[in-house]
Order: C-alpha cells, then sequence, then structure tokens
C-alpha cells in the first residue's frame, strides 16, 4: 500500500507539475500575446502622432505660402496705386507748370484792372437823346427807373 500510495501521490504530482506547466505555457503565450498587441498599439500611435505631424507642417506650409501671396497681393495693390497716383501727380504738376504760377497770375491781373474799369465806364457814357425824352426821363429816375450812369464804379 504504500507503493500504491507513493505511486498515487507521483501521479498526482505529474498531473499537478503538468497542469503547472500548462498554465506557464499559458501565461507565457498570454504575456506574449499581450506584449504583441502593445507593440502594435504603439506602432499605431505612432503613425498616427507622424501624421498629425505632418498634417501640421502642411497646415503650416499652406498658411505660409497664403500669408506671402496675401503679402504679394498687397504688394501688387500699392504698386499699383503708387503708378496711378504717380501719373496723376505727373498730370497735375503738367497742368500747373502749363497755367504758371498762381502768383504770377494774381499779380497781372490786378495789373489789368483800371483798363477794364475804363473800357466799362466808356460802355456807361450816357447816350444824347432829344430834350423831350431827357424831361421825361429825368423824373421817371426818381421813381426807380433805368439810369444812364451806375451810381458806384468797380
Amino acid at each position: 500500500m504504500v507503493a500504491e500510495g507513493s505511486r498515487l501521490i507521483n501521479e498526482g504530482m505529474h498531473v499537478f507539475n503538468s497542469m503547472l506547466d500548462g498554465s506557464f505555457r499559458e501565461a507565457r503565450l498570454s504575456q506574449f500575446k499581450a506584449e504583441e498587441i502593445e507593440r502594435k498599439f504603439i506602432c499605431f500611435q505612432n503613425e498616427v502622432l507622424e501624421r498629425e505631424r505632418r498634417q501640421a507642417e502642411s497646415h503650416s506650409r499652406a498658411l505660409i505660402r497664403a500669408e506671402r501671396k496675401g503679402r504679394r497681393t498687397i504688394a501688387s495693390e500699392l504698386a499699383r496705386r503708387s503708378t496711378l497716383f504717380d501719373a496723376e501727380f505727373r498730370s497735375f504738376k503738367d497742368a500747373q507748370d502749363y497755367v504758371g504760377d498762381f502768383r504770377e497770375c494774381r499779380g497781372s491781373a490786378e495789373s489789368m484792372v483800371p483798363p477794364i474799369e475804363g473800357r466799362i465806364r466808356e460802355l456807361w457814357e450816357p447816350i444824347e437823346v432829344s430834350e423831350d425824352t431827357t424831361k421825361a426821363g429825368a423824373g421817371a429816375a426818381d421813381e426807380g427807373g433805368e439810369v444812364d450812369q451806375p451810381a458806384d464804379s468797380f
């Protein structure tokens, strides 16, 4: 009976050891699978981070391109306006050169006033009419009629 008990104990130990071996193998297999899944997950995370980095770079490049394009557009608009201003200013200067200095013009216009006033006075000289018309016209002038000469000169 001791031999049989010993054999039963040995068989039990053998079954127990095989179970432990199986559990150990399963544990190692599970650990391997977990490590594999973790590696794949880390790879996936790295891919996502790389894709996000590339998208950020692309977006940044697009913004820089748009900013440069905007600057070029602004620069071309400023150049266009500068050209228009230059043309308008040049035509203004040409007109000013054509007319001359306004101070010279003012001086010459003042010197022309006395001759013009003299011509106007000549035009207002009384017109000779018959005595009958003069008598009738003299009374009418007081009532707001027409006058031969102006009251004031220019």
